[in-house]
């Protein structure tokens, strides 16, 4: 009989085909093992299988519904899917069974703050931190609550902790990161991305951050580099389109940046950077009403978009057309 501890040691260890096939056998013996059949369900979702990662721990809540861990397992699962009120349903449930549970906590806070509700998000990590203060899964979600906040230095103090008690997590090496690009510390963000695509190859969102380092440390070369591989990967088309752009735009050759960004913006219509920067590219080429039709539309997709209006403004001025301007302005 395969032993569940050897098992789960080779999923730790990141050698998932050998876990994989080692909670099988075990299955394949003990089929009522709601241990094995939740811990596949995890691998199973590690490897991005949702359905039969579902389905697995699932089976496995069938024979013992009342493991606060299990619910959470699927909680997660089905987050990652889109399926929030479901997953918010589980978590609540791992709660019921463990008021203590620090992962119950912080993922009802990830979950308020997908919603958009930070000030929920915020209270249910500090509740959390009540049970377990340096829980790293906590401490990860104030850290990225600080950073939607844009404040940087706050969310350093949290995501360094966090590192620190989970130096192998992909994720938190990526906020890490991102909190010290923000704060302008290039090289240390670097590092920390480097670290996250070590952990986990497929997670590009730290590829194109690096690219854009690249771009602040103006090593536009290697940007160019990361922003095409991520064209060929199919992977963050938007921001390796737009950086292709910023590349160009600070070598000088404003045509070519136009054409990057004029398909970054047919990706993203609505993304008011992308046609802020075509209008840009319009006005050095003297194109001045082409650049004010780029930011006219764009405030009529996204009104919010308010800064717009002083550049807008300023071109219809320069247009003769000073009533148009008066009403930008005036909103």
């Amino acid at each position: 009989m395969t032993d569940l501890q050897e098992a789960l040691k080779l999923h730790r260890a990141g050698d998932l085909d050998a876990a994989e096939a080692a909670y099988r056998a075990r299955l394949a013996a003990e089929p009522e093992d709601a241990d094995a059949l939740h811990l596949l369900g995890v691998l199973l979702h590690r490897r991005g299988n949702a359905a039969q990662a579902e389905e697995s721990i699932r089976d496995a809540l069938l024979r013992d519904p009342d493991c606060a861990q299990f619910h959470l397992s699927l909680g997660g699962v089905l987050m990652q899917q889109g399926r929030e009120d479901e997953a918010h349903a589980e978590f609540e449930r791992a709660l019921e069974l463990d008021p203590n549970a620090p992962e119950a906590h912080a993922l009802l806070g990830f979950v308020h703050a997908r919603a958009g509700d930070m000030a929920a998000a915020e209270e249910r990590f500090k509740i959390g931190r009540r049970a377990e203060a340096d829980d790293p899964l906590l401490l990860l979600g104030l850290g990225n609550l600080y950073l939607a906040r844009e404040q940087p230095d706050n969310a350093l103090k949290f995501l360094t902790r966090a590192a620190e008690q989970k130096p192998v997590d992909a994720t938190i090496q990526f906020s890490l990161g991102r909190a010290f690009f923000e704060q302008g510390n290039y090289a240390f963000a670097d590092k920390a991305f480097e670290n996250a695509l070590r952990l986990d190859p497929n997670l590009s969102r730290a590829r194109l951050y690096r690219g854009r380092v690249c771009v602040r440390e103006k090593r536009y070369a290697d940007a160019q580099a990361i922003y095409e591989d991520l064209l060929a990967r199919k992977q963050q088309q938007f921001g390796a389109l737009a950086g292709l752009g910023d590349c160009a735009r600070h070598r000088g050759h404003v045509l070519r940046a136009l054409k990057f960004y004029r398909r970054a913006l047919a990706l993203e219509p609505d993304n008011p950077g992308a046609a802020n920067a075509c209008a840009w590219c319009m006005e050095k080429l003297g194109d001045l009403a082409g650049a004010a039709e780029y930011l006219a539309g764009a405030l009529q997709r996204a009104p919010d978009a308010a800064w717009l209006r002083t550049p807008l403004s300023g071109l219809l001025e320069r247009l003769g057309r000073g009533e148009e301007a008066a009403r930008v302005r005036a909103g």
